[in-house]
C-alpha cells in the first residue's frame, strides 16, 4: 500500500487554481507525468488530513528542552561558581606567565677582599623529560630568543657559581649542584624546588643559609602561542650574604705551587697542608691534594669528567687536611713530652741513656739515629730529645707513665675527636687503647703498644688538622683556639656578623712545661736539630719533624713537618704531611720553610734571604 503524505492545509487552496480539461483522461499514465515529476508517490486518491496536535508529543518536546536547559544551567553553575576559581586560574594560566629570577648567591672573599667564589650570569632551562635543570649562557638564551625557540618561554634568570682559583681552594670552597630528590624530601631544604642549585661541600655547604639568597619572579602576559606581551609585575631577587673568610689567598696561591713540586719531585700522589693563627684559630691556608676543579661542577657539561674525579683510586674529593688520617710519627712527641711532664714523674732534668736499641724479651726497639748510621746520642734530657727526636728517650717515657698516661694526654689534646673546623667531614682520627684493641683484633695491650704510641706509631691516626692544634697548644703557651674559616659576613656593605675566637684549651698545663717544649721544639730548628732547611732561616722558628712508617710494602713513610714562627710572638702555626714523601726533615720542612719565608716577609715582592751560609750534606744528614 502506498504511503500518503500529507502536504498540509494550504495545499488544496493552491491546487484549485491549476485547470484541468474537461474530457476524460485516456492515458492515465501520460497526464500524471507533471505530479509524478512535481510531487514523487503522489496518486488520484490524495485526500485533505488535518494535522491533529498531540497532547503527549507536546509535553515530551518541553521536558526534553526542561532537561536540557537544567543540564547547561547546572554545567554552567558548577564551572562558574563551584569551579570558578580553578578555572579562573587556568585562564590566566593560558594568558599569565611567571618567570622565576634566581637570586646569586654571596660572593666569597679572602681576608683581604680577593674574591674567591663569584657569579656570571646565565639562564637555566628545565628539561620536563629528565627532570634536571641545565644552565646555558646568555648567548645561548638570546640564540632562542631569535629564533623563535619554544624553549625560550621556559628559560629562568640564573647565575653560574666560578671559581678563579679552581682547584687551589678546591677544597676550602667545596662546590655547588644541583638539589636531589632526597634532599628535597628532607627537612633541611625546605622551600627550595626542582632544578635549584645548592652547595654540596666546602663552605658552600656549610654556609649555605648565608650564601643562598631569595628568589624574585617575574610575571608576564603571553598571546596564544606563549609569546611575551607584556610585563605584569617584577619582584627582584636578594643576593645570598658575602662571607669572608680568613684564608690569605696569596699564601694560598703559595703553599700550592710549592708542594704540587714537591709532591712531582718525591713521586707522591698525595699530601695536606694547614697553616693557622695561633692565637685567634683563623686558618690562613688549607690543601689538599690531589684536588679538581670545582668549577667542572657548577656547570655539569661533562658529566664524564665528574665521574673521574669521584671514581679516581686517590680520591681527589677528599679532604685530606681535615678527613685523612695518618700515624704521626714523631709529631706526637709533643705529646708525650706534655704527658710526661705532667705525669710529675718525668722532669725537664730526667736523662735516659740512648744505648741505640732496647728490648722487651725478644723485641728489639731502637732509635732512628742508630738506625741510619749506628749511632748513639748518650745521656738525652727532654728538651735534646725533642731537638734530636730521639726514640730512646720517649721508649722510657713510655714505660715510666705507662699507656694511659699517653691516652689521657691524647685526649686532653683532643686527638681522637673533632676540633670543630667550620667545613664539613672532619674525622676523628684514632687514640687506641686496650678496649678498643681488644674489640677491632680481639687481642690484649701489649707493653710494646706502649713503647709505638710514645713514638706515634703503632695503632694511633691523627689528621694534619690534630697535629696543627697540637703545635698550636705550645705556640700559645697552652691555649688552643677553635680553627675557624668564617671571618666576617656582610649585606649591603654592613656587616652582619664578626668572627670571634673561641677557646678549646686552655689551663691545662703549667705554662712552665710548655716553655720546656717550646724550647726542645726551638732547639730542632737549630744547627744538630732534625729540620735542618731552618739552620739558616733568619726569623727563629719551632718545629717538629715526623717520619711515619704506615706498613708500606716499598717501606716508603709519611713526611711530617709541623712548625710556628716567630717564636716569642707566633704570627702563623703550619703543618704539612706528604703522604709516602720520606723523611719529614727533607720532603714536608721545605715547604714549610718557603711558606713562612714569603708570609713573614714584610716585603712581599723582595723576600727576606738567608743570613747564614746554606745548609752542609752533613746537616741533611741529621734529619729524621
Amino acid at each position: 500500500m502506498v504511503r500518503k503524505k500529507s502536504l498540509g492545509y494550504a495545499f488544496r487552496d493552491e491546487l484549485a487554481k491549476v485547470s484541468f480539461p474537461s474530457k476524460k483522461v485516456k492515458n492515465k499514465n501520460e497526464d500524471s507525468n507533471w505530479t509524478d515529476y512535481l510531487l514523487p508517490n503522489f496518486g488520484s486518491e490524495f485526500k485533505q488530513t488535518k494535522l491533529v496536535s498531540s497532547p503527549f508529543r507536546t509535553i515530551l518536546i518541553l521536558s526534553v528542552c526542561l532537561v536540557i536547559f537544567a543540564i547547561i544551567l547546572m554545567r554552567l553553575f558548577h564551572l562558574q561558581i563551584v569551579k570558578g576559581k580553578d578555572n579562573r586560574e587556568l585562564a590566566d594560566g593560558n594568558r599569565i606567565g611567571v618567570k622565576v629570577i634566581h637570586a646569586p648567591r654571596g660572593v666569597i672573599f679572602d681576608r683581604n677582599g680577593k674574591i674567591l667564589a663569584a657569579n656570571s650570569p646565565a639562564f637555566r632551562l628545565f628539561d620536563e623529560t629528565t627532570q634536571r635543570a641545565k644552565l646555558i649562557s646568555r648567548e645561548e638564551a638570546l640564540e632562542f630568543e631569535v629564533n623563535d625557540d619554544p624553549r625560550a618561554q621556559s628559560l629562568e634568570i640564573d647565575s653560574v657559581r666560578n671559581y678563579p682559583m679552581g682547584e687551589k681552594t678546591a677544597h676550602i670552597l667545596g662546590y655547588v649542584g644541583e638539589i636531589s630528590q632526597d634532599q628535597l624530601k628532607s627537612g633541611q631544604f625546605k622551600g627550595y624546588r626542582m632544578g635549584d642549585r645548592i652547595g654540596l661541600s666546602g663552605i658552600e655547604a656549610q654556609y649555605e643559609s648565608l650564601l643562598r639568597g631569595a628568589d624574585g619572579g617575574e610575571i608576564i602576559e603571553v598571546d596564544s602561542k606563549g609569546v611575551k606581551i607584556r610585563t605584569l609585575r617584577k619582584t627582584p631577587p636578594i643576593s645570598g650574604q658575602n662571607i669572608y673568610l680568613a684564608i690569605d689567598a696569596d699564601l694560598q696561591d703559595k703553599v700550592y705551587q710549592k708542594t704540587l713540586e714537591t709532591l712531582i719531585k718525591v713521586n707522591s700522589c698525595c699530601g695536606a697542608v694547614v697553616a693557622m693563627e695561633p692565637a685567634s684559630g683563623q686558618i690562613l691556608a688549607l690543601l689538599s691534594f690531589p684536588t679538581f676543579d670545582p668549577n667542572l661542577f657548577t656547570r655539569g657539561i661533562d658529566e664524564g669528567e665528574i665521574n673521574r674525579i669521584f671514581s679516581h683510586p686517590n680520591s681527589p674529593i677528599l679532604n685530606r687536611a681535615i678527613a685523612g688520617t695518618y700515624p704521626p710519627g714523631s709529631t706526637f712527641k709533643i705529646v708525650s713530652a706534655l704527658a710526661a711532664l705532667s705525669s710529675g714523674k718525668i722532669t725537664p732534668q730526667t736523662v735516659f741513656e740512648d744505648s741505640g736499641v732496647i728490648y722487651l724479651g725478644t723485641f728489639r726497639f731502637s732509635n732512628w739515629y742508630f738506625n741510619q748510621y749506628g749511632k748513639t746520642e748518650g745521656l738525652v734530657n727532654l728538651i735534646k730529645a725533642l731537638k734530636r727526636s730521639n726514640d730512646t728517650y720517649f721508649y722510657r717515657v713510655g714505660q715510666t707513665i705507662g699507656e694511659q698516661g699517653l691516652i689521657d694526654w691524647s685526649k686532653k689534646l683532643l686527638l681522637g675527636q673533632t676540633m670543630g673546623i667550620d667545613l664539613p667531614g672532619e674525622e676523628t682520627g684514632l687514640v687506641p687503647d686496650e678496649a678498643w684493641k681488644q674489640k677491632a683484633l680481639n687481642l690484649p695491650w701489649y707493653p710494646g703498644d706502649t713503647l709505638h704510641l710514645s713514638i706515634g706509631q703503632g695503632f694511633i691516626l691523627t689528621t694534619p688538622l690534630q697535629i696543627l692544634g697540637v703545635t698550636s697548644f705550645v705556640s700559645a703557651d697552652g691555649s688552643l683556639f677553635k680553627p675557624q674559616l668564617l671571618k666576617r659576613v656582610e649585606s649591603g656593605g654592613k656587616v652582619l656578623k664578626e668572627f670571634k675566637p673561641q677557646i678549646l684549651l686552655k689551663g691545662i698545663v703549667p705554662k712552665s712545661d710548655v716553655s720546656v717544649i717550646k724550647e726542645g721544639l726551638k732547639e730542632a730548628a737549630k744547627s744538630g736539630g732534625t729540620a735542618w732547611p731552618f739552620f739558616t732561616f733568619p726569623i727563629e722558628t719551632a718545629g717538629k719533624t715526623g717520619t711515619a712508617e704506615y706498613g708500606d710494602p716499598k717501606d716508603r713513610t709519611h713526611a711530617w713537618y709541623t712548625s710556628f714562627a716567630p717564636v716569642d710572638d707566633p704570627k702563623i702555626v703550619m703543618t704539612v704531611l706528604i703522604e709516602g714523601g720520606g723523611e719529614g726533615s727533607s720532603v714536608a720542612a721545605p715547604i714549610v720553610k718557603e711558606a713562612l719565608r714569603w708570609y713573614l716577609s714584610e716585603d712581599k715582592n723582595n723576600l727576606i734571604k738567608d743570613i747564614y751560609p746554606q745548609a752542609t750534606d752533613s746537616g741533611r744528614s741529621l734529619g729524621e
